[in-house]
């Protein structure tokens, strides 16, 4: 058996054996992500298009559940199918990472509902949010999406700001707390959890006149004082899988090209090793909202090349 499919060995030990059978394209195809509409037609699979479509492998699905398949039994069955074919049909058998929207619940029929993160911080209790996690993680698991793009945390000042809600609110301390939580209950021991994605890095809702997506101003030592401060303690005490970038710009630059806050502070300063993925789009965003490259593909290396790791499909 090769070694990186021993689960007994070292994961270091696995991972550098597995990085050193991978073709380029096999790496490339690691970093990239669909929806999946892309395969399934009428409500099933199509073996055909993920042959067609990902030969090499891929990174992952994202909106997994949104995608009319309403019926909790029926995407259990959809997850199994998508998996066997990357497990068996592709050369190194990478399983690909089905990713949902987690923040109240699990986002379909059959899903418990629960209060929006501003209510769950109101009771000021972060251990509630342990617990709702862990159910939402319990039930996500349950139909096969393996990865969280949750909780949301960051600081929210402005209540002008439209996705005030998604958040824990205003006090650095409590959304740190509430945060941590969130992720130990839904990561759980990470054999039988969901992978959580912390978002969004870095000063997402500072920004000017409650604007989505707009221009923030934040001075580097409040950025990290203040800001980071929720992502950091995800990082050190709740070993976050993975984080997501700010759309938007702070200072004329924006995050995802901004190597700064994605490279220097996120992984020198904070210590973080996990992934950092863009938001829905927003690498390609740097090509045509901002107009920073003349092509999608040059928005991709210039990101890369920045600290970001992969871009989530819109």
């Amino acid at each position: 058996m090769e070694l990186y499919k021993d689960k007994n060995a070292p994961i270091s030990e696995r991972v550098e054996d597995l990085l050193a059978r991978m073709t380029l394209e096999e790496k490339a195809a690691q970093l990239c992500g669909n929806l999946p509409g892309a395969f399934i037609r009428g409500g099933e699979v199509d073996k055909d298009q993920l042959r067609r479509l990902f030969p090499h492998g891929h990174g992952r699905f994202t909106q997994y559940s949104l995608a009319g398949l309403t019926d909790p039994a029926r995407i259990a069955h959809i997850s199994n199918e998508v998996q066997r074919y990357f497990v068996e049909e592709t050369r190194l058998g990478i399983p690909v990472a089905l990713q949902s929207e987690n923040l109240c619940g699990y986002p379909g029929a059959g899903g418990t509902l629960f209060p929006s993160m501003l209510n769950l911080a109101s009771t000021w209790e972060p251990e509630l949010a342990e617990q709702m996690s862990a159910v939402i993680g319990r039930e996500c698991r349950a139909v096969g999406i393996n990865s969280a793009m949750s909780p949301v945390i960051d600081v929210s000042r402005d209540p002008r700001w439209g996705r005030t809600y998604e958040t824990f609110g205003e006090d650095p301390y409590l959304v740190t707390q509430m945060g941590v939580n969130y992720i130990k209950g839904m990561q759980g021991d990470k054999d039988q959890g969901v992978a959580c994605i912390a978002k969004h890095f870095l000063g997402y809702a500072e920004t000017q006149a409650g604007l989505n997506c707009a221009a923030a101003r934040i001075n580097d030592r409040e950025l990290y004082e203040t800001f980071a401060t929720p992502f950091e303690a995800a990082a050190k005490e709740a070993d976050v899988s993975g984080m997501m970038a700010n759309y938007g710009e702070i200072d004329g630059l924006c995050v995802c090209a901004n190597p700064k806050i994605a490279r220097t502070l996120l992984r020198d300063t904070m210590g973080f090793r996990g992934m950092l993925t863009s938001d829905g789009g927003g690498v390609m965003r740097l090509w045509s909202f901002y107009h920073l490259t003349r092509t999608y593909p040059e928005a991709g290396l210039l990101a890369k090349k920045s600290g970001v790791d992969t871009e989530i499909p819109v």
